[in-house]
């Protein structure tokens, strides 16, 4: 994201009246907007936000899938799939629970805008830089900030699939917990259903920079949906099983116990924090 700005669609949240405030991960995200609803609210409908500001992470290369299966716990995907993803430090501590969506056969994007997305985003970082006997640990493999590559936007809520189906009038969404590629009218995408313990109906839809302005402003055209800027975007993350795990601050321990009973560990003991969490 550009320093001082809140990503391509800057102007359209100025207009809408929007707070602006400091991203943990550079340059400025939304807030909250004058006369916000409040969340509950929004679901009735269909809550509308940009996600530029948040942890927007893209793991790629042909070395990709042994890091990502290295930093998240979760089952390994295939391509087409997303999912909710553990992500582990070293000592079992958790990082994260980003949404991982598997894209290519090399590359896997993450999303996190909860508080702990910049952790997220330095611990990847350190991952792919990481030395092992011989040179990197994990080669061939990259984590870029995906930000400027295509615009992210979540469209949340009971009149969430309602709503995007007036654009994708001659082709399926996707189910549950997949992502594909769509065309919403005139416009290509990349559009994920979120996964159902996501705890809420919803859609994470990927636009050209060149066509987000247009679409944002589309979307806003129907009366039941709602802007909402990150404050609530953060506590919708909080209504996730392991939404109060993510709030805390420092390091943040989970038991093991827990983790499975929230669908978040493999049985393979392959990932970061494995041996840590079995000591």
């Amino acid at each position: 994201m550009s320093a001082g700005r809140a990503g391509i669609l800057h102007d359209e949240h100025l207009l809408l009246g929007a707070h602006l405030a400091d991203s943990d991960l550079g340059g400025l995200a939304v807030a909250s907007y004058a006369g916000e609803k409040d969340l509950g609210s929004a679901l009735e409908g269909a809550l509308l936000a940009d996600l530029s500001g948040s942890a927007y992470l893209l793991v790629s290369g042909p070395g990709s899938p042994a890091l990502s299966r290295a930093a998240l716990a979760g089952r390994a995907l295939a391509v087409g799939e997303a999912a909710f993803e553990a992500c582990l430090a070293g000592d079992g501590a958790l990082v994260s629970v980003p949404l991982a969506l598997r894209t290519g056969d090399g590359e896997t994007v993450l999303l996190d805008p909860s508080p702990r997305g910049a952790v997220l985003a330095g611990w990847l970082g350190f991952l792919a830089g990481l030395e092992g006997q011989g040179g990197r640990a994990f080669p061939d493999a990259e984590v870029t900030d995906a930000s400027e590559m295509l615009v992210a936007l979540l469209l949340a809520g009971d009149a969430a699939e309602a709503v995007l189906c007036d654009y994708a009038r001659t082709e399926p969404l996707p189910p549950a917990g997949t992502v594909a590629p769509t065309h919403l009218d005139a416009i290509g995408a990349l559009v994920a259903r979120l996964p159902e313990d996501a705890g809420v109906p919803g859609f994470v839809v990927f636009v050209p920079p060149a066509s987000a302005r247009v679409l944002w402003r589309s979307l806003l055209s129907f009366n039941e949906v709602t802007p909402v800027g990150h404050e609530a975007l953060r506590a919708l993350a909080e209504r996730a099983p392991w939404g109060s795990a993510l709030a805390r601050e420092g390091r943040c321990p989970v038991a093991p116990d827990e983790l499975r009973r929230w669908g978040l560990l493999r049985d393979e003991a392959d990932y970061v924090g494995a041996r840590a969490l079995e000591g």
